[in-house]
């Protein structure tokens, strides 16, 4: 089975694709399209479920035959033009289901979705549902390690608008006692806090799982945001000296 979810950003799409991995406990694939080189969903994703499959296959018969013996979970990304997948997914013969927010004007979706899920948790104002005026900002850290105090004081800054009007970001990061945390924060929405994800911990040279920050806004610095987290991102020297810290307390060495 195919099941497409749509929805505004921050309005809980990988979540509820979440909740739905946990309860049919099944072999599940998961596909975003245009997302392949940097899957910070599907990362997550993973985090919780480490036998979840990301396909990257964009045929609709690959797809089509995959699905016989697994279910499909297709995120489609907001920024994406609608009209432009609906072929797609017209084509997969897909379950369609739109997520949206309790304030959140639901005629976009019909016609769209053929079932619509009301997030009663997310706030989203109607005035920030157009993308004509909002920027996208991607920085990939994959193999980078970042001091986590740091990382809390940028991501504080982040929120409060030291870098823009920010609507919605969202980051994978490696810290130096070699966790790896998820922080996402929505305007009027979630909580900024971080927590650990469920991963091995990496305290052999440089991770190499995905990691990454992406953030939606206007008015962005773009330019200010990547020197500052290069500032934070550690040296080999640095990471090395962290990872045997790590190892001694775990009386690894």
């Amino acid at each position: 089975m195919i099941t497409a979810v749509m929805g505004n950003f921050g309005v809980g799409k990988t979540y509820w694709i979440k909740q739905q991995i946990k309860e049919n406990n099944d072999d599940s694939y998961y596909f975003s399209p245009q997302t392949q080189t940097f899957p910070i969903d599907g990362a997550f994703l993973q985090s919780f479920f480490p036998d979840l499959s990301i396909t990257d296959l964009e045929s609709p018969t690959e797809l089509l035959k995959l699905a016989q013996k697994n279910d499909i979970y297709v995120e489609i990304p907001e920024y994406l033009d609608l009209k432009a997948i609906l072929p797609l997914l017209s084509a997969l013969n897909c379950q369609k289901i739109a997520i949206v927010s309790k304030d959140e004007n639901q005629q976009k979706w019909q016609g769209l979705a053929d079932k619509i899920i009301v997030n009663q948790e997310v706030i989203i104002k109607d005035n920030l549902n157009s993308f004509s005026n909002l920027q996208i900002h991607r920085a990939g850290l994959t193999q980078e390690v970042v001091d986590f105090a740091s990382l809390e004081t940028f991501w504080q800054e982040l929120t409060q608008g030291a870098y823009g009007d920010i609507l919605r970001a969202k980051g994978i990061f490696n810290i130096m006692d070699g966790q790896c945390v998820y922080g996402e924060y929505l305007h009027n929405g979630y909580n900024p806090e971080f927590y650990p994800l469920n991963l091995s911990l990496s305290l052999e040279g440089r991770p190499t799982h995905f990691s990454g920050l992406e953030i939606i806004g206007c008015n962005l610095e773009k330019q200010a945001i990547a020197d500052t987290l290069g500032d934070f991102c550690l040296e080999d020297s640095a990471v090395y000296f962290y990872q045997q810290q790590v190892k001694e307390s775990l009386g690894e060495l």
